[in-house]
């Protein structure tokens, strides 16, 4: 036979069995009414700072200070609107995009180098540049003023400048073809040219003999002439320092003789005098 033992069945409470579940759904609450005023307050201080600094005049751009200096760095009175133009006065000083305000001046400028455009908050922009010396002018349809980097400026003129030296033999219409579309060859030719002048400005023995004219239609062999010496002379195309020391040498032996020869070819290892 088989005894059946006996078991005593316990009844829990109601309210135990929900009280855990209580507690958890009480933190919840908590901590979602906690991340909405969060949000809330996040939300107000974004548009607090909307406020700031978009919507406020506090950061529009009250004015441009623009600093142009010669090469020298003497300073160059240019006006604000001659440089960076209308539509920057009243814009935000935080979000105005500096880089397209320097390409816009590079763009419109070509006479300016080395631009850096700043900020200085709250309210103010800060436009710095060099302004390009020309050097010479290259003869085309008109006289076209260049720097010593080969940058054609702006001011075109009808009639020659009788400071700077002209350049002839360019073999290109400047007024159809763009600095930026020079080929290769008139680019060397061109700088071959700068090239020269240089070395010429450099000579301190020739520093009497202002250059007058250099040729390049010929990029093996250029040919100058020097104010007061009417003689043509030929250079060629390289060792310019050598035969610029050769041609002082010349100059000081024939003194005011040097007026009765047509040419000085210093291509040669000693100098050839063509007679008139």
């Amino acid at each position: 036979m088989v005894k059946v033992k006996k078991q005593k069945i316990r009844v829990r409470n109601r309210s135990s069995i929900f009280q855990g579940k209580g507690i958890v759904g009480l933190k919840t609450i908590l901590k979602f009414s906690i991340g909405l005023i969060l949000l809330v307050v996040i939300g107000l201080g974004l548009i607090r700072l909307k406020y700031m600094f978009v919507d406020s005049d506090y950061f529009l751009v009250k004015g441009v200070e623009v600093k142009v200096s010669n090469e020298d760095g003497s300073p160059r009175d240019i006006p604000l609107k001659d440089v960076i133009g209308d539509g920057i006065i009243g814009t935000n000083a935080l979000f105005v995009d500096l880089g397209a305000i320097k390409d816009k001046i590079t763009a419109g400028h070509p006479e300016f180098k080395d631009i850096v455009v700043r900020r200085v908050l709250p309210s103010m922009l800060v436009v710095e540049c060099t302004l390009r010396k020309a050097v010479a002018q290259i003869r085309s349809d008109r006289y076209y003023p260049v720097d010593k980097e080969g940058v054609i400026l702006p001011d075109v003129v009808n009639f020659p400048n009788p400071e700077l030296p002209i350049v002839t033999g360019i073999g290109i219409n400047l007024a159809k073809v763009s600095m930026s579309r020079f080929g290769e060859f008139e680019s060397q030719k061109l700088a071959n040219a700068l090239d020269l002048i240089n070395e010429i400005a450099a000579e301190d023995r020739l520093k009497a003999y202002r250059l007058k004219v250099l040729d390049i239609a010929d990029p093996g062999n250029l040919t100058f002439t020097l104010e007061t010496i009417n003689a043509e002379i030929k250079i060629g195309n390289t060792d310019f320092q050598d035969r610029l020391d050769t041609l002082a040498v010349v100059i000081g032996q024939l003194g005011p003789d040097i007026s009765n020869f047509k040419y000085i070819d210093l291509r040669f290892e000693d100098p050839i005098m063509g007679p008139k």
